[in-house]
C-alpha cells in the first residue's frame, strides 16, 4: 500500500504569509550557512532525521539538555522547519503520532490510501489590530461537525488553546487550573458569546473585573469544550446572525483559518521555568473564547514551548506555595484600610495590587468630590438665579409704584435709589407707605408755592434718610486699600519692587481717559461693569463685606471691586504706556481713522502767485479706516482652600486676596509691556528692510556648538549659522544689523486700500525639506517650540543674526542648510562700545550723546519728516549715555519731563531719555528712538476676573483650590501708509545698535 500524506482541505497559505507560514512547494534556498549546520552536531542530527518520530526524539533530548534559551529556540525552530517542509505538519508531536498510526495499520496492495486531517494549529501572542490588545491566540482550521448522516450540522470544532505549554506571551496554563475552570464553564452552559475584537475590561465600583461586551461584536456561541491527550483545548461553536458573526462565517466558507483567544479573569504569579520568567495563574475563571480575525504582527506565530515533567513539578510546587499565602481582596477595603495595610506590610508580594487599589480608590474619591462640587455649584447658581429673578420682579414693581406717584422726578430718582435694596415684591408696598408722608408734604409745599404762599415759618419737610443722587466714586476708598495690599505682597515677592508715584500718576490718567471715552461712546460692557462696581461698593462697609452673597467663596470673582483693582494695578506700572496713544474701542476689531493726502507727500509744491484767470489748485485729505484684529489677554491663577476660608469668614481680607492674586496682574503687565515694545521695534526694523533669498551657507558661516561659546550647559543647539546680511561669505562685519521678525502686518496702500499679509518670512530648507522654526530663549540657550507649533528644528536670534539648529534637524557642518528667505534691517545706526586706548571714557561716550542729536536731525528731515521725542533702552544699554561727559550738562531739572516717572531721567534736544528693566526683544544692545503716540494701544473691555473653576493637579486629580481667569481685550498696532513702491510714509522709529 502506498501511503500519501496530505491535508484534507487545501490551505490558502497566502492568508498566513504574515504569520510565518510558507508555501509547501517552496524549495529551501542554499546559502553559506550549510557548513555551519554540519559543524553543529544537534543541527546535523535534525537535518539528517528521516522521520517525524526521529525529530520528536531529538526534541525531547533538547528539552532535557542544559542549554541557553537562545540555543534551545534555534533548535526548536529547526525541528519545526524540518517537520513542516518534509513531513507536512507544523507540530512535530502530531506528525510523529500520525507516523506511528500509519505504521500500525495493515499493509494492503493494489490501491492508494489517502490519510487526511486538519491543518495543525499555531500559537502565539499577537496584538489585535482592532482593539490594540495583546492576547494569547490559537489559529487553526475549523472542522465541521457532522450528523449521523454525515451532513454538516452548522456547528464547528477546533483547537482554541493549549495547556501545559509556554505560549508566546510567556504564559503557562496548567491543566490542573484550566480543567476546573473549564468544568465550571460547562456547568454554566457557556453563558458568554465569543466576540471580535476581544472586549476591553474595566473594574466596577466593587473593584470586580468586568468586560465591556457589545452585541454587534458577538460572533460565535459555544456548546462544548474539552482537553485532549495532546493537551489541546477543543471547543464546539456555531456562528451568530450578527455583523461579526456573518464575517466569521464568510471566513469559514472561504476555507480560511480562525483564531481564538482565552477570555478569563486570573490572578497571575511569576515563576522561573527553563530559564524563562513565566506567568502562571494562581487561580482563574474562564469566561469564553474570543475570535481573532486579523492578527497584526508579522512572524509572531510559532510552536509553543513544551514543558518537561521536572519543570512542571517546579511550577506546581510554586503554585502550592503561593496558595498558602494570605490573599487580599483589596477592592473591598476602604481607602484608610488600604493605606494602613500598605504601611504594615512593606515588601509583601501583593503590594502592587494594593497600590493599584489605592490609586483606583483615590481616583474614585476625587471624582465623587468633583461631582459633589458641581452639584453644589449648580444648586448655588440656581439659588442665585432665583434670588436675582425675585429682585428684578421687586425692582420692576418698585419702578411702577414710584412712576405712578405725583411728585418731582428728582424725588422719584431718590426713592428708586433708596429702594435698590428691596429684593421681594412684598416689601414694595410698605416702603411706599413709609415714604408717603414725605411725598404728601412735598406735594403740599409745591401747591402752596404755586399759589404764591411763601414757606417762611413753616416746618421743614425733609427726610434725612433720602439723599438726592449725586455723581461720585463710593468704591474708591475700598479700591485704594486693596491696591495697597497688592503692593505689600509684591514687595514681599520681589526685592526690586518699588512704587514710582509719578509713573503711576501718568499711567492712571491715561486709564481714566480711556474709561471716560468708553462711557461717552456708550460701551455697554463698560456701563454694566461700572454699575456692578457701584453695587459692590455698597456691600462693603469699613472693609467688611455686608452682602451675604458676596462673602461666599464662589462669588469672589463676581465682586467687581477686585476686577477694577486688577485693571488699575496692571496699567499703573506699565513702562511703555505713556509712549503710546491709548484709546477705547468696541466690537472685535480696533478701527483707526487715517488721513490720506491727495498729493504725494514727498513732492515739492510751487507756491508761486496765482494769476487773475489761472485755476486755483485744489487740496484734499481723505480719511480711511485701518482695521486691526483685537486680542484677548488671558491669565489664570488659583486660590487655596485656606484663603477661601479666610475670605468667607466675613471681613474683606485684603491680604488674603492679594497674597493669592497679586502676581496675576504683574504677569499681564509684563506681557503688555513686551508687546508694546516689540511692536515699536518691529515697525523700526521693517522700514526699508532688505530681503535676501537663497542664501547658501558656506563652511565659514557654520560651526558646531562647544562648551566655550558662552551658551548654557543645557542648550539643545548643536550648530550655529551666522547670516551674511548682505556681506560676502567669510567677511561678516562686526556691525551686523538685526534680522527683521516675521509677522502679519496691516497697512494702507497708496490708494487708501487696507492691505495685510505675512511680511519678512524666515524660511530654511535642508535639501528639499522645509525645517520648522522655533523660538530662541537666549537666557536658557534653548530652541523652544512656537506655542501650538510643531517640534522645532531651529530658532533665530534676531538681534545677533545667528541661527541655532538642533541635532535632530539633520544640519551638520557637511550637510548645510539653505536660508531660503529672510530680511535684515537697514533703519539702524551703529556705535562701537570699544574704547580706544588712552581715551577718557566720559569723553568717548560723548559721541553717543551727539549721535542721538544727529539721528534726530536725520529722522526729522526729508523724506521721513518725523521728529523723535524719546530715546529708551534697558538699564545696561543706557549706562553708556549716563557715563558721557555731556550727559551732566543736559540732564533736565526735576519736573521738566513731559513723560512722568523715574524711568525718564533726562532731556536733550527735546528728546526724553528713558531706561527700563522690563523684558523686551532688543536686550542690552539697542536704543530705540521714536515718536510718542505713533503706536496705538486699544482697550476693548474692562478687566474681568472669572471663576471659580475647579483646579486640577498635574496628575489629573481635583484639588481643594479654585482657579480664576483674568481677561481683557486689547489691540496694539501702528497705523502706516505705504506707497506703490512699498515705501512707508513718515516712519516713526529708528534704532542705534551697539557692537
Amino acid at each position: 500500500m502506498i501511503i500519501e500524506r496530505k491535508p484534507r482541505i487545501e490551505v490558502q497559505l497566502q492568508f498566513f504569509g504574515k504569520v510565518g507560514f510558507h508555501m509547501d512547494d517552496e524549495k529551501p534556498k542554499e546559502n553559506a550557512a550549510v557548513d555551519a549546520i554540519d559543524d553543529d552536531p544537534m543541527l546535523k542530527n535534525i537535518k539528517g532525521a528521516t522521520s517525524a518520530i526521529d525529530l520528536l526524539a531529538i526534541k525531547k533530548q533538547i528539552a532535557n539538555t542544559p542549554l541557553s534559551e537562545i540555543d534551545r529556540n534555534i533548535y526548536y525552530e529547526a525541528i519545526n522547519a524540518k517537520c513542516r517542509t518534509e513531513f507536512g505538519y507544523y507540530d512535530v508531536e502530531y506528525a510523529a503520532r500520525r507516523e506511528k498510526e500509519e505504521e500500525e495499520k495493515p499493509k494492503e496492495m493494489g490501491f492508494t490510501v489517502t490519510v487526511t486531517d486538519s491543518v495543525e494549529p499555531i500559537f502565539s501572542a499577537v496584538t489585535d489590530s482592532s482593539s490594540g490588545e495583546a492576547m494569547d491566540v490559537c489559529m487553526s482550521r475549523p472542522q465541521p461537525v457532522l450528523d449521523s448522516a454525515e451532513k454538516p450540522t452548522g456547528w464547528y470544532k477546533q483547537i482554541v488553546s493549549k495547556v501545559n505549554t509556554i505560549n508566546g506571551n510567556q504564559r503557562f496554563y496548567p491543566e490542573e487550573q484550566y480543567q476546573p475552570a473549564l468544568d465550571d464553564l460547562k456547568k454554566k452552559n457557556f453563558p458568554y458569546a465569543g466576540e471580535h475584537p476581544h472586549p476591553p475590561f474595566f473594574r466596577d465600583r466593587r473593584g470586580k473585573i468586568q468586560y465591556d461586551m457589545k452585541i454587534p461584536n458577538q460572533a460565535v456561541r459555544f456548546r462544548n469544550a474539552y482537553i485532549d491527550e495532546q493537551k489541546n483545548v477543543w471547543a464546539e461553536y456555531r456562528t451568530l446572525d450578527t455583523d461579526m458573526g456573518r464575517q466569521v462565517q464568510a471566513m469559514i466558507d472561504a476555507g480560511l483559518p480562525i483564531g481564538f483567544s482565552n477570555r478569563m479573569v486570573a490572578s497571575m504569579s511569576k515563576v522561573t521555568v527553563q530559564n524563562m520568567q513565566v506567568e502562571v495563574p494562581q487561580s482563574m475563571k474562564l469566561l469564553t473564547w474570543d475570535v481573532v480575525l486579523n492578527p497584526a504582527e508579522d512572524d509572531a506565530f510559532g510552536a509553543p514551548v513544551p514543558v518537561n515533567d521536572e519543570a512542571l513539578a517546579v511550577i506546581m510546587d510554586s503554585l502550592q506555595k503561593n496558595e498558602g499565602e494570605q490573599k487580599m481582596n483589596f477592592f473591598t477595603m476602604s481607602l484608610e484600610e488600604l493605606r494602613k495595610w500598605k504601611k504594615e506590610n512593606g515588601g509583601h508580594a501583593e503590594m502592587a495590587a494594593c497600590d493599584a487599589a489605592i490609586a483606583a480608590k483615590e481616583k474614585e474619591q476625587s471624582l465623587l468630590d468633583e461631582i459633589q462640587g458641581y452639584k453644589d455649584a449648580e444648586k448655588k447658581r440656581q439659588e442665585q438665579e432665583e434670588a436675582e429673578k425675585k429682585r428684578e420682579e421687586a425692582q420692576k414693581a418698585l419702578t411702577d409704584a414710584v412712576t405712578a406717584l405725583t411728585c418731582p422726578q428728582k424725588l422719584k430718582d431718590a426713592l428708586l435709589k433708596e429702594g435698590e435694596a428691596i429684593v421681594d415684591t412684598t416689601e414694595v408696598g410698605p416702603f411706599i407707605e413709609r415714604r408717603q408722608a414725605l411725598i404728601d408734604a412735598i406735594a403740599v409745599e409745591n401747591g402752596l408755592n404755586s399759589l404764591g404762599v411763601p414757606n417762611t415759618g413753616l416746618a421743614a419737610t425733609q427726610d434725612p434718610s433720602v439723599h438726592v443722587i449725586a455723581e461720585g466714586q463710593p468704591w474708591k476708598p475700598v479700591l485704594d486699600k486693596l491696591q495697597a495690599a497688592f503692593d505689600d505682597q509684591l514687595r514681599r515677592k520681589d526685592k526690586n519692587f518699588r512704587v514710582d508715584p509719578k509713573l503711576r500718576e501718568g499711567n492712571l490718567a491715561i486709564l481714566d481717559r480711556v474709561l471716560a471715552q468708553m462711557d461717552r461712546e456708550g460701551n455697554q460692557q463698560y456701563k454694566s461693569f461700572m454699575h456692578s462696581l457701584t453695587d459692590s461698593a455698597q456691600a462693603i462697609t469699613d472693609g467688611a463685606i455686608t452682602d451675604s452673597a458676596a462673602t461666599s467663596t464662589g462669588d469672589l470673582a463676581q465682586v467687581p471691586m477686585i476686577s477694577m483693582a486688577f485693571m488699575r494695578q496692571l496699567f499703573q506700572d506699565l513702562k511703555f504706556l505713556q509712549l503710546t496713544m491709548a484709546e477705547s474701542f468696541g466690537g472685535t476689531t480696533f478701527k483707526i481713522p487715517v488721513e490720506f493726502m491727495t498729493e504725494d507727500i514727498y513732492s515739492q509744491d510751487d507756491f508761486g502767485a496765482i494769476g487773475e484767470y489761472d485755476g486755483i489748485p485744489s487740496e484734499g485729505v481723505e480719511t480711511f479706516m485701518l482695521e486691526y484684529g483685537a486680542e484677548w489677554l488671558k491669565r489664570a491663577t488659583k486660590i487655596s482652600k485656606e484663603a477661601q476660608v479666610e475670605l468667607s469668614k466675613g471681613p474683606f481680607n485684603y491680604d488674603a486676596v492679594a497674597r493669592n492674586l497679586a502676581n496675576l496682574n504683574l504677569r499681564m503687565q509684563r506681557n503688555v509691556d513686551q508687546r508694546i515694545s516689540l511692536e515699536m521695534l518691529a515697525v523700526s526694523d521693517e522700514y526699508e528692510a532688505k530681503t535676501v533669498t537663497k542664501e547658501a551657507v558656506a563652511a565659514t558661516e557654520i560651526q558646531a556648538v562647544t562648551p566655550g561659546m558662552g551658551l548654557h550647559a543645557a542648550t539643545n543647539a548643536a550648530f550655529i549659522v551666522k547670516l551674511l546680511c548682505g556681506a560676502a561669505p567669510g567677511a561678516i562685519p562686526a556691525q551686523r544689523p538685526p534680522i527683521v521678525r516675521p509677522r502679519k502686518k496691516v497697512w494702507l496702500d497708496e490708494l487708501g486700500r487696507s492691505r495685510g499679509s505675512l511680511v519678512n518670512d524666515f524660511v530654511v530648507k535642508l535639501g528639499s525639506t522645509k525645517l520648522n522654526r522655533g523660538v530662541w530663549d537666549a537666557i536658557k540657550s534653548q530652541i523652544l517650540p512656537i506655542p501650538g507649533g510643531a517640534t522645532p528644528d531651529y530658532a533665530v536670534d534676531f538681534e545677533t543674526g545667528d541661527v541655532y539648529f538642533t541635532a535632530e534637524s539633520g544640519v551638520t557642518a557637511e550637510n548645510r542648510p539653505t536660508i531660503e528667505s529672510y530680511a535684515y534691517a537697514t533703519n539702524v545706526s551703529f556705535f562701537s562700545l570699544t574704547i580706544p586706548n588712552g581715551v577718557d571714557t566720559a569723553k568717548y561716550y560723548n559721541r553717543l550723546v551727539e549721535m542721538v542729536t544727529d539721528e534726530k536731525a536725520y529722522m526729522g528731515s526729508a523724506p521721513r519728516f518725523v521728529t523723535p521725542d524719546f530715546l529708551i533702552g534697558s538699564l545696561n544699554a543706557m549706562a553708556p549715555v549716563k557715563k558721557a561727559e555731556l550727559f551732566y550738562r543736559y540732564a533736565s531739572p526735576q519736573g521738566t519731563n513731559l513723560l512722568q516717572g523715574d524711568m525718564y531721567f533726562a532731556v536733550r534736544d527735546n528728546i526724553q531719555f528713558g531706561e527700563h528693566n522690563a523684558p523686551w526683544a532688543a536686550g542690552d544692545r539697542r536704543l530705540l528712538l521714536g515718536k510718542m503716540n505713533a503706536t496705538r494701544f486699544g482697550v476693548g473691555s474692562p478687566f474681568e476676573l472669572e471663576g471659580p473653576h475647579p483646579f486640577m493637579a498635574p496628575n489629573g486629580q481635583i484639588t481643594s483650590a479654585k482657579q480664576y481667569f483674568a481677561t481683557q481685550q486689547i489691540a496694539i498696532c501702528t497705523p502706516q501708509v505705504i506707497d506703490k513702491y512699498g515705501k512707508t510714509y513718515n516712519p516713526p522709529y529708528r534704532t542705534i545698535k551697539f557692537y
